[in-house]
């Protein structure tokens, strides 16, 4: 890899070098995190009733990466979409709220689909909590429309 930024860099290209070395050592990082474990989970409700239409749960791992992840039950119809949502409570970034779409997630959950997941945060602050909300919509003509929303204990 030293090589190709090397050579990248003589033909003129040193931020692709630069990008391509970053982008494995990022990949490096993440092959040594293990044992994602759920730390906090919430049904999702319509109306605050049962019967429970999926989950939302607060992961971590090894490293301390936080993020957060719904999964959908029964699969997403063509009128349907659900997001889940990291909010951190404290620190530097206090209030920062990433969802599934944001950089780093895997995209909302669309027509066929059951599962997604916000993007990775490593947090080691002990002061810093995080919480993870999943938002149910449905469009009925008229646009997206939220019709359930719940939230995981706030944890670390």
């Amino acid at each position: 890899m030293k090589t190709l930024g090397i050579l990248l860099s003589t033909a003129g290209l040193a931020g692709g070098g630069v990008f391509a070395l970053a982008t494995s050592a990022q990949a490096a990082s993440a092959a040594t995190c293990s044992g994602a474990t759920s730390i906090s989970s919430a049904s999702i409700l319509r109306d605050q009733r049962p019967p429970s239409w999926g989950s939302v749960r607060l992961v971590r791992d090894s490293c301390s990466q936080y993020w957060a992840e719904i999964t959908m039950n029964p699969r997403l119809t063509t009128n349907q979409r659900a997001n889940a949502y990291l909010v951190q409570h404290g620190g530097s970034n206090a209030g920062r709220t990433l969802s599934c779409d944001s950089s780093g997630g895997n995209g909302a959950v669309t027509a066929g689909q059951r599962t997604c997941r916000t993007p990775k945060v490593k947090s080691t602050d002990g002061s810093v909590t995080f919480v993870a909300v999943a938002r149910e919509f449905h469009n009925y003509g008229n646009g997206y429309k939220e019709i359930s929303e719940n939230a995981t204990r706030r944890t670390r």
